[in-house]
């Protein structure tokens, strides 16, 4: 008797996991190398450093294996906005991040996609966690789209917070939501 379902998923309707490494602090404490489950390089978010008009700007690139960008990162105050590319005109934005309320213990961030008014409408997008303990989830209304939480290993007492790991839901965007995590995981 035939089965109908497929003996092997197929790629979109499993779970993706990457290895996130935060650069250490004196280096470049905005700096994040992310690698696919085989120890590859995937992606890489560099920081752009902040303007000198303004401070308070910040700007980031995240990058695929092969160098070429993918999304580039600005904060203004408490406000992020994606940008496709190196382009930052408002018609190349693709999400709009906000904080909701920021403590040590806990973080909450709504990211509003392109195309909707972020005054008036709900979240596209929330983000919730610790960002000390490295552990956030993004949800899509009630469904949980990605989740980190750190690496831990067997029989050892002390855990780097530098490396943790990203699983990505299936049917949902690893650059979208690397985007998002960038937003959630860089404060300064």
């Amino acid at each position: 008797m035939a089965s109908s379902y497929p003996v092997i998923p197929a790629p979109w309707e499993i779970p993706v996991d990457f290895k996130i490494t935060k650069s250490p602090f004196p280096f470049s404490p905005r700096h994040l190398t992310v690698y696919d489950s085989r120890g590859s390089l995937a992606y890489r978010v560099i920081d752009g450093g902040s303007s000198s008009t303004s401070p308070r700007r910040l700007v980031l690139t995240l990058f695929d294996a092969s160098g070429a960008t993918l999304i580039t990162l600005v904060r203004e105050q408490d406000e992020w906005k994606a940008y496709k590319g190196n382009a930052n005109e408002c018609k190349d934005v693709i999400l709009t991040a906000k904080c909701l309320s920021d403590s040590r213990f806990r973080s909450v961030i709504d990211v509003f996609l392109s195309g909707r008014d972020s005054e008036d409408s709900k979240p596209s997008f929330r983000l919730t966690g610790n960002p000390f303990s490295r552990y956030c989830t993004i949800t899509k209304e009630d469904t949980v789209v990605a989740q980190t939480y750190l690496l831990y290993k067997l029989k050892k007492r002390i855990y780097s917070r530098r490396k943790f790991r990203l699983t990505v839901y299936p049917r949902n965007d690893h650059v979208l939501i690397l985007a998002m995590l960038v937003t959630f995981f860089i404060k300064s």
